[in-house]
């Protein structure tokens, strides 16, 4: 499980670093909107696989 987590984080962080260097080398607001939608696609995960994992937990 710890894999997963290490492996969501490190894709997670690439991803802001890219979406915020672009941003910064171009101003362009399309930038802002990847960087929103990464925040928003990998709470929602965080969310859902700690959902099912404490249900996994609890139910064994």
């Amino acid at each position: 499980m710890f894999g997963f987590w290490r492996l969501w984080l490190l894709a997670t962080i690439l991803a802001l670093g890219w979406a915020l260097a672009c941003y910064a080398l171009t101003r362009n607001r399309l930038y802002l909107r990847y960087l929103a939608a990464i925040v928003r696609w990998s709470g929602g995960l965080v969310l859902l696989v700690s959902v099912f994992w404490l249900a996994w937990r609890l139910l064994r």
